[in-house]
């Protein structure tokens, strides 16, 4: 064959190649990854480059996000660990000079109408005897990551102790507390979809979750056998040092509509015996210690479970800070939730401040402008739901930290998350919410591939590590100081 017809071959072929690519669509796999390629009937894909790929040939090489270095240097010597019992005399939050009120841009915190405002009511809220904080998010803060951290600086900052709220049945690590059980204790989620259509009533309180330690049946009370199930509970060495000290200690129940008894040992010693409320109502059962219990065991009995929400162990006074951590959601679940039962334990827990922490589990899915105005309109409206039932509370908004796909063979950030970040933060600050990007706290776009590379998230280009967790906490910490450092 002629060297020209083999070079024509060649080009034919070259430009096939590349005539395929327009047959080539971005698709969202039903994990959430975005991938390139050709669909052929509903779910085989022929792996292809886009059109794209053309632009990124002659586009040069991105350069390193380099503002991790500079979020490492910033919080060097900072950082606490979890033995750190007490507060460094330069953390102390008092008004001086060398504090600037630094709000309102990128990386900071952006507060809503009269940023001072907002902020005195924050640092009167946190210097109250007892000042309450429910942070709400997805698997970002499971485990009492980023809640665990930055509730340990309040702590030291404000007083206060103990870890807060915790389902009885745990189903993922849990290192703010020791805990263990004995029974059939079942988890039932509101936030999980599939378990929820097997529950006939929406009273999840206020932690959209509960335990039983019976299954739900239609026989009769007297037909059904008698069911023994405990809890233990142990300070956690490895916790920080402020989560280890509680004197506080409620089991949140309700949907009791037979005898149960309960039986309370510390330390192996019984301390009381008693009967749970059977009204069907939410109830509290309150228990107080002058120390903090080295081992507590809580015994139940009885023929039908009632609906264990949690338990919450906390300090006499100071900072309280429950995490509640919901895989998979969104943040669009409250409005679905039984209002009164919802408000009863807002009632008994007293928020005065909520951390809303959404918006990465939509991103993979988002494809439309349309889709994100939806989100967001949607996530408001629940915190506004929220609000309703817990009028004296103030809110905020943690954003998304930075999340990359693959396009191409390049890792790039989702194209919808800086669009949703902007609409996040534009309509928060509209419904009265202060608002943190985390996507612009890391470095905004791109940045998750340097923090991969630095080990300060995971391979997944989504979730933080443990050394993430605490730097992207200490930052968020730092912004939060800083504000009420210099405001009287």
């Amino acid at each position: 064959m002629q060297p020209k017809k083999i070079l024509l071959f060649i080009i034919g072929i070259l430009i096939a190649l590349f005539a395929m690519t327009f047959f080539s669509r971005y698709h969202t796999t039903a994990s959430g990854m975005v991938r390139e390629g050709i669909v052929f009937g509903n779910n085989a894909m022929l792996r292809y480059p886009t059109p794209d790929i053309l632009g990124m040939l002659f586009k040069n090489a991105e350069k390193d996000n380099k503002h991790l270095d500079e979020l490492i240097k910033q919080t060097e010597g900072s950082i606490v660990d979890e033995k750190t019992k007490a507060l460094a005399e330069n953390d102390t939050i008092v008004v001086d000079s060398i504090h600037k009120l630094e709000t309102n841009a990128e990386g900071k915190i952006y507060y809503p109408g009269n940023r001072i405002d907002y902020i005195k009511q924050l640092k009167d809220k946190l210097r109250q005897p007892t000042c309450q904080i429910v942070h709400y998010g997805d698997s970002q803060i499971e485990g009492d990551r980023i809640t665990g951290y930055v509730r340990n600086r309040l702590q030291l900052a404000y007083e206060g102790g103990g870890p807060g709220f915790f389902p009885i049945k745990v189903v993922y690590n849990q290192n703010s507390i020791d805990i263990s059980t004995t029974g059939n204790w079942v988890r039932y989620a509101f936030f999980d979809r599939k378990q929820r259509r097997t529950v006939k009533h929406d009273m999840y309180g206020l932690f959209a979750t509960y335990s039983r330690f019976t299954p739900y049946t239609k026989d009769t009370t007297a037909s059904m056998p008698i069911s023994k199930a405990s809890i233990t509970l142990k300070p956690s060495k490895k916790s920080y040092a402020r989560l280890q000290n509680y004197t506080k200690f409620g089991l949140h129940y309700g949907n009791a509509n037979s005898k149960i008894a309960i039986k309370v040992y510390e330390e192996g010693n019984i301390l009381k015996t008693d009967t749970l409320i059977a009204d069907g109502k939410y109830h509290n059962y309150k228990l107080s210690f002058s120390t903090t219990p080295k081992e507590l065991k809580i015994e139940l009995e009885g023929r039908i479970s009632a609906d264990f929400y949690g338990i919450t162990l906390d300090g006499a006074k100071g900072v309280r800070m429950d995490n509640v951590a919901m895989r998979g959601e969104a943040g669009r679940i409250f409005t679905r939730m039984n209002y009164e039962n919802y408000r009863q334990m807002s009632a008994d827990r007293q928020p005065d401040v909520f951390i809303f922490q959404y918006g990465g589990n939509t991103i993979p899915y988002m494809k439309t402008e349309q889709q994100l105005k939806e989100y967001v309109e949607g996530l408001i409206y629940n915190m506004n739901w929220v609000k309703r039932a817990n009028p004296k509370a103030i809110f905020m908004l943690l954003g998304p930290g930075d999340m990359t796909t693959s396009r191409n063979g390049k890792r790039l950030t989702y194209p919808f998350l800086p669009k949703l970040n902007d609409l996040m933060k534009e309509e928060a600050l509209k419904n009265g919410i202060a608002y943190f990007s985390m996507y612009e706290a890391m470095g905004g776009e791109n940045a998750m591939i340097t923090w991969v590379k630095e080990g300060m998230a995971a391979s997944d280009y989504v979730h933080f590590s443990a050394k993430g967790t605490k730097l992207i906490s200490e930052v968020f910490y730092q912004c939060l100081h800083n504000d009420l450092a210099a405001v009287e």
